[in-house]
């Protein structure tokens, strides 16, 4: 049976933030929805709510409709890290890429006792039960759920991870019983969303022929080249792609889908 969506919508409080590199934070969320939050897969998104200066947050209704006339509202989508029913918490790791984004701003200064809206859980990875091996790409947005994801892949399960990142500081490998090759692929004074560094080593790279499975998170038009990659070189993967743009840098044109 196919979930609601949103399954929750509510208001949740920061209750703890922690840096985990020079530029990833984690907030602690909690909520009384959080006690049961429905998180099927790992690498599953929250979406969390801003509202405007001096406006109230409205919350969506069950399809994510709102009410008419209502002002204007700002959600952005984050995977759940970590999910703790017996606390009525998740995490979330946020990127701070700078101050311009309304949710990196709101990060950057949120402290314990702030309240946000939330709204979710979605599901954006499925594992496909017959891959014998997997390939994960993702850049700092999709770091967290490309770790999430990694960190429940089967004993031994031949995983290769290539991950975009801004230099050595923004490494963060994650403990796993698969066997796993990181690939960080450093961008260096390269603005995120204007790299090729993850489809340059994906190029050189020498890939299992048999069944596999391939997951990608990032930004849309990286993230197309990716999708276009593995269906040209690739063909034991069809059918078992789930490649999805999280964000589009503002030169990526329109015509580059998210999916």
């Amino acid at each position: 049976m196919t979930r609601p969506f949103p399954l929750h919508a509510g208001i949740a409080t920061v209750v703890a933030r922690r840096a985990l590199t020079p530029r990833m934070l984690r907030l602690t969320l909690a909520a009384d929805a959080f006690g049961d939050p429905g998180i099927e897969q790992p690498g599953e998104i929250v979406t969390l709510g801003f509202a405007g200066p001096g406006e109230e947050l409205v919350l969506p209704r069950e399809g994510w409709r709102f009410p008419p006339g209502g002002p204007e509202q700002h959600w952005r989508n984050f995977t759940v890290r970590r999910s703790a029913p017996a606390d009525a918490t998740i995490d979330v790791d946020v990127f701070l890429h700078g101050p311009a984004g309304i949710a990196a701003r709101w990060a950057l200064h949120a402290r314990p006792g702030d309240r946000v809206g939330h709204a979710g859980p979605r599901t954006h990875w499925e594992p496909v039960a017959d891959a014998g091996w997997s390939l994960l790409a993702a850049d700092e947005t999709g770091l967290p759920a490309l770790q999430a994801i990694v960190e429940q892949l089967p004993a031994g399960h031949r995983t290769i991870a290539l991950v975009e990142v801004q230099d050595e500081a923004e490494r963060a490998p994650v403990d796993s019983a698969a066997d796993v090759d990181w690939h960080w692929c450093v961008r260096g004074d390269a603005a995120p969303g204007t790299s090729t560094v993850v489809i340059d080593t994906l190029r050189t790279l020498e890939l299992p022929t048999t069944r596999g499975q391939c997951w990608g998170g990032g930004e849309a038009l990286v993230m197309r080249d990716v999708r276009r990659h593995v269906a040209a070189h690739l063909p034991a993967c069809a059918g078992a792609v789930q490649v999805l743009g999280y964000w589009k840098h503002r030169a990526t044109p329109e015509s580059v889908d998210y999916t």
